[in-house]
């Protein structure tokens, strides 16, 4: 089933790839990963800039990051299940 992208989801999808591309570059992230969340978005700012996503007037912009948002959650939720057995 072919799905149409919108450009709000065109954008979100740009930003995961490269948030992926950034959190790649790591071997691990130690006993504390959000240390790590600066660095991160210094390796994101061009992105982030370039298409503006900190638009709060990008109001299905902001709705498309939600959706990666909670599934980023769900991930981590499932991944904790899947560590604890």
């Amino acid at each position: 089933m072919a799905i149409a992208c919108t450009k709000p989801m065109r954008a979100v999808k740009r930003l995961t790839n490269q948030l992926d591309k950034a959190l790649s570059s790591f071997d691990s992230f130690g006993d504390d990963p959000t240390s790590h969340v600066e660095e991160v978005l210094t390796m994101l700012k061009t992105p982030l800039d370039r298409v503006n996503l900190r638009s709060q007037t990008k109001p299905e912009l902001m709705e498309e990051i939600k959706v990666e948002r909670d599934r980023a959650l769900l991930k981590q939720e499932i991944l904790n299940r899947v560590i604890a057995g």
